[in-house]
């Protein structure tokens, strides 16, 4: 389930263009895989407050044919606007998935739930050459990028089989075979206006935040409006749960309290949220701009891949490292200085420094992902009451989910920006003796695409002129990104505060106590 979800996240962000040179141009393309961050955003939390009272099978399998559904309307897909559909239902499939790291640790004792997130954090290395599979199947099938979409269909149709076979955990009338509450009084209980609030909140600033600068000017009332009602709705949200007497509240104020074992690890997962999708964003745009032959579709993939390379090598610190060394909290602080050193060496990439630019986007993703499953494995052994681990975890999540949609709006808004203010100046330097003698506006509008075909098309241009402009937009691009990169820094300060501020987990906690037991087990047991 982890990796099939990975894969609805990884392989349509990779091959969003060809898409759209397929099935387009339409402007609208970029929803494609919008629609899977807030989606899974919001689901994610309240998936997993409302499996924490339900029982959490039937929701992973929804999760798991919702996915399904959404490869294959996305496999068959004849426009922009059904791809869009795809990447809803793959959203909705995979904010339920991704409560798959509250399902696996309360499974286990809790003695082993860091190794077990380790060696579910591992278990991406199929998922993590999603983009360079992507890019062969592009390359090497006659169908081209549909390939990806049958590819996440049988991973998702395998997954679901499994889960329904295998997956047997505490079902309704185990999880309430004490208080003998019925679904209906259940439903009844459910806290209504919180869930409204929480959905409508996340929806309204991810709209907003995804419209910025891409869509709409930050100044747009499409973009002001969505953002500041969605403010309002967490004021009241807040105020509802702190003063409604309710009986299971979508945000339990009784975690927010606990600022060094939950709420400070909700802001550094904020943080490495904005890291990490801002380096997925970030690093294929530049690679492609600064060290990618034109035209060379494998390469494209092999550098948009070098996040991914790091995560491999995260995999292997969450199995062989993380869990024995203990110390959580100074894990954390060193992973976290680590990679905001390194966003800051990002800066000083330059048009020619290619080998230090892989490097470092490696070592910056291998201590990104690392946070997230530490942030887990304390959250859910911080708890003084395990029926809320689906709760707990589901906000990690959603707060690492939403630090990259803000990252992507503000780093995409300041890259665009510095670019627009640069490419100009820069382009009049570096073409005025080339002997250029045509319109420069003209030659300005070119540089949009960027390519030697566009080029051409340019009255009065020579070849010493082409070479130039190519290196002005590079050079425009190159300042744009070390801005973008210094910028992250200060986000990057905050995480460390943050993580000082948490406390590692007690021994005393890491007991051979497990919170539940299969269904299956326990007839084991009984027999």
């Amino acid at each position: 389930m982890y990796e099939s979800y990975l894969f609805t996240l990884i392989m349509p962000a990779a091959i969003l263009a060809y898409i759209n040179a397929d099935l387009g141009p339409d402007p609208k393309y970029p929803w494609i895989t919008v629609c899977w961050n807030l989606g899974a955003a919001i689901i994610v939390t309240v998936g997993g407050r409302l499996a924490d009272i339900f029982g959490r099978r039937w929701f992973l399998l929804t999760g798991a044919v919702s996915a399904a559904v959404g490869a294959l309307v996305g496999a068959t897909g004849q426009s922009i606007n059904q791809m869009i559909v795809s990447g809803v239902l793959f959203g909705f499939g995979g904010g339920f998935q991704e409560m798959c790291f509250a399902c696996a640790q309360e499974l286990v004792p809790n003695r082993y739930r860091f190794a077990t997130l380790g060696i579910m954090i591992l278990a991406n290395h199929v998922s993590s050459f999603g983009p360079l599979i992507g890019y062969a199947f592009i390359t090497y099938t006659s169908i081209g990028w549909r390939a990806c979409y049958w590819f996440c269909f049988a991973f998702e149709s395998a997954t679901a089989i499994m889960l329904w076979l295998f997956y047997m955990p505490p079902s309704f009338e185990t999880k309430h075979e004490d208080d003998y509450k019925t679904k209906w009084q259940l439903v009844k209980e459910l806290d209504h206006m919180g869930l409204w609030l929480f959905t409508a909140g996340c929806l309204l600033l991810l709209l907003g935040l995804n419209w910025a600068s891409v869509t709409y000017p930050w100044s747009s009332a499409h973009v002001v409006a969505p953002i500041v009602i969605a403010f309002a709705c967490f004021i009241v949200l807040g105020f509802w749960e702190v003063y409604a007497n309710l009986k299971y509240p979508i945000l339990p104020p009784k975690l927010f309290v606990k600022w060094r074992e939950f709420t400070a690890l909700l802001v550094v997962c904020f943080v490495a949220g904005m890291l990490y999708y801002s380096m997925n964003v970030l690093w294929p745009r530049q690679s492609s701009l600064l060290f990618v032959p034109a035209g060379d579709t494998i390469i494209r993939g092999v550098y948009a891949n070098m996040v991914s390379f790091g995560t491999i090598i995260a995999g292997w610190y969450c199995v062989l490292v993380m869990p024995w060394v203990g110390h959580e909290r100074w894990q954390l602080v060193t992973l976290i200085c680590a990679q905001t050193a390194l966003i800051g060496s990002m800066a000083s990439i330059g048009i020619n420094d290619k080998a230090q630019a892989i490097a470092t986007v490696v070592i910056v993703a291998a201590c990104n992902l690392p946070p997230s499953p530490l942030s887990f494995g304390m959250v859910s052994l911080g708890l003084d009451d395990q029926s809320d681990i689906g709760v707990a975890v589901g906000l990690i999540s959603t707060f690492r989910l939403i630090g990259g949609a803000v990252a992507t709006s503000i780093y995409v808004s300041i890259y665009t920006s510095r670019y627009q203010s640069n490419i100009t100046p820069i382009l009049h330097r570096l073409t005025q003796d080339t002997g250029y003698t045509g319109s420069f506006q003209a030659l300005l509008k070119a540089t949009a695409a960027n390519t030697q075909a566009t080029y051409a098309k340019v009255p009065g241009i020579t070849p010493e002129t082409m070479q130039a402009a190519m290196l002005a937009v590079k050079t425009s691009y190159v300042g744009a990104f070390r801005l973008v990169y210094l910028v992250a820094i200060a986000f990057g300060v905050c995480a460390i505060a943050s993580a000082l501020s948490t406390r590692s987990v007690e021994k005393a906690k890491k007991s051979n106590e497990q919170a539940v037991r299969l269904e299956t087990e326990k007839e084991n047991i009984l027999v």
